[in-house]
């Protein structure tokens, strides 16, 4: 045993559910399913970089609104935002075009990520930020990205369980990692 986590290593772990076993003519529909769910992760992959571009957007104001008088925790809740949603932007970039050094890291330091179900609560933590902000100029831009979040963070855990099938083919970025990880005990 390395001591590594499953999600530290490519391969271990099949993003927490079962791969769909294909027999006989099951077998033209499990390759359906399989397109049906490659089309979906990357639906879901698109709307999150939308929704991280709403998340920064309501960080930048929330930062330009921020005035001498103003509480300074609004200062640092639009700063996390900026940051968890950079975060989520990055590593959906990393699925769609891998970095190897950048992945190594972000899959060292952030391997929640790694998995459909991580990352659904990952995005249900960070709606509750949004919500969260107390600022009146954007409240309607807060109260949006804050429910757009939560339910895709929602739905993406929904299909995790409900539809597993769209999920089972699902394969995190693994550049900068070798496929033969020895390491000496």
């Amino acid at each position: 045993m390395s001591g590594e986590p499953d999600w530290a290593t490519p391969g271990a772990s099949s993003a927490g559910v079962p791969a769909p076993t294909e027999s006989g003519s099951a077998g033209a529909s499990a390759n359906q399913s399989g397109d049906q769910g490659k089309c979906v992760q990357r639906l879901l992959s698109l709307l999150n970089l939308v929704l991280c571009a709403g998340m920064m957007a309501l960080g930048v104001l929330g930062l330009m609104n921020f005035s001498q008088g103003s509480d300074l925790s609004e200062a640092f809740v639009a700063l996390y935002m900026i940051l968890f949603s950079s975060l989520l932007a990055i590593y959906e970039f990393m699925w769609w075009s891998t970095i190897d050094s950048l992945n190594k890291s972000m899959r060292k330091n952030f391997g929640f990520l790694y998995g459909i179900r991580g990352k659904a609560l990952y995005m249900i933590f960070v709606a509750f930020l949004a919500i969260g902000l107390e600022h009146k100029v954007i409240k309607w831009l807060q109260w949006t990205v804050g429910i757009a979040f939560l339910a895709v963070g929602v739905l993406q855990m929904f299909i995790s369980f409900a539809r597993p099938q769209w999920v089972s083919s699902y394969k995190s970025p693994t550049g900068g990692l070798s496929d033969n990880v020895e390491q000496s005990v």
